[in-house]
């Protein structure tokens, strides 16, 4: 996280020498550093999802800190995208966790959506 607040902060330094007008995209250069340090932080709360998977059980979540949640039941509010597939999951409580395919990469990410559309029961994994 200290690189990306150290890029930052050279952009800033280099708009400060350019002619003043640019010191318009000052603003939008502190958005986009808070963006970039929230997402990165996001990533490392306790309850972020790093891995998802699915067995003859049901479907299972790991977290960041290596808890793990299962079996748990896909619902209907779960949707499909073209960009995107959001799985809601439920066992105590529903977790809703959205995919891309930048995630997973594009072959993965078009399986599952093959999987999700055309599976007779999503609850159970694939016999392959």
């Amino acid at each position: 996280m200290a690189i990306l607040v150290v890029l930052h902060l050279s952009v800033v330094w280099a708009i400060w020498l350019l002619p003043d007008i640019f010191l318009l995209l000052l603003p939008l250069l502190l958005l986009s550093c808070l963006v970039s340090i929230a997402k990165h932080g996001l990533l490392t709360l306790k309850r972020s999802v790093r891995r998802i998977w699915l067995t003859e059980t049901g479907w299972f979540i790991r977290y960041q800190d290596q808890r793990e949640e299962g079996p748990l039941t896909l619902t209907a509010s779960s949707s499909l995208g073209h960009r995107f597939i959001r799985l809601s999951l439920k066992g105590k409580r529903v977790r809703h966790v959205l995919i891309t395919p930048d995630m997973i990469g594009r072959d993965r990410f078009r399986k599952l959506q093959v999987f999700l559309r055309w599976a007779p029961d999503k609850q159970l994994a694939p016999e392959s």
